[in-house]
């Protein structure tokens, strides 16, 4: 009995390391973006360009905004090969006064999430 629990605790750690080693790489252009100033109640938007640099395809899954007054914009589920890259536009609703940071989750397949963020400030 001891042996299996001490196999399936080897099994469960070894499935872990496989899980977060998949491989998945890439790169962030605008991974941090410096707005400005932002005219308050005034959206504004920038892109973000993720570049696959690893050896597989990869799909973006997901993008999920840290707050309601961000919003993504992107193509769910879109595959990018070694070297391509996939867009996303980030659109902010300008609905803040004074110095702001805001963050997004860029969700990649194979577990691989990547923070990005942008600042601004809020001005009347």
């Amino acid at each position: 009995m001891k042996f299996f629990l001490v196999l399936i605790a080897f099994l469960g750690i070894s499935i872990g390391a496989i899980a977060q080693d998949n491989g998945a790489k890439v790169s962030i252009k605008n991974e941090t973006y410096n707005m400005g100033k932002v005219t308050f109640g005034k959206p504004v938007e920038y892109w973000v360009e993720v570049t696959n640099t690893s050896k597989e395809t990869l799909k973006l899954e997901g993008v999920r905004a840290g707050c309601g007054c961000t919003t993504p914009d992107f193509t769910p589920n879109q595959q990018f090969k070694p070297g391509e890259t996939v867009k996303i536009k980030i659109q902010f609703n300008g609905s803040v006064l004074g110095k702001f940071t805001r963050f997004t989750d860029i969700i990649i397949s194979g577990g691989l999430v990547k923070q990005t963020s942008f600042t601004g400030e809020g001005v009347q």
